[in-house]
């Protein structure tokens, strides 16, 4: 198994896990129960600490991809790009998730307040990642990109790379 490989196999764990968390997260506030709050917040932390991960095997499965003659490399930047923005949304997220837990094993008083905008930042890092997901998959699954996204591959094809300048 190399870096390249464990990126494609790790980096499912982000987006499904903050989009179940946040589930989680949802149900626990519905139905007040304070067991399956603290399962929803660990997967948020669970996933966040997946993003890093992803993030880290990012770069030897880019260089992986790069011999490859079908894979546009302005698809592989985009998607670089994308997914230092889900990280740095879905990190926050964890670490609030963090800090609620911790806060309630306190027992203090903000832990509503915490959970709440734990709560929020896990709804937008859910969206955040699913497009991160989206523009993962276009690398190499044509069926995915649409019309503007080959326009993108078009318009991008001659950029080139900061390691060529």
């Amino acid at each position: 198994m190399n870096w390249a490989y464990f990126h494609l196999v790790i980096n499912h764990f982000p987006i499904i896990g903050v989009i179940i968390g946040t589930l989680i997260l949802l149900a626990g506030m519905l139905f007040s129960n304070q067991g399956v709050k603290i399962s929803g917040l660990a997967t948020v932390l669970f996933a966040a600490l997946m993003a890093i991960l992803a993030y880290l095997t990012g770069n030897p499965a880019e260089e992986a991809v790069k011999v490859v003659p079908d894979v546009a490399k302005s698809l592989v930047s985009r998607h670089e790009e994308i997914a230092s923005i889900g990280m740095y949304l879905l990190i926050p997220a964890g670490l609030l998730s963090a800090l609620t837990l911790f806060s309630i094993w306190k027992k203090e008083k903000s832990v509503h307040f915490l959970f709440i905008i734990t709560l929020v930042l896990s709804l937008i890092s859910s969206l955040a990642m699913v497009y991160v997901g989206r523009t993962g998959g276009q690398i190499r699954h044509s069926e995915f990109r649409s019309a503007a996204t080959k326009q993108y591959i078009i318009d991008h094809q001659n950029d080139k790379e900061e390691d060529e300048d």
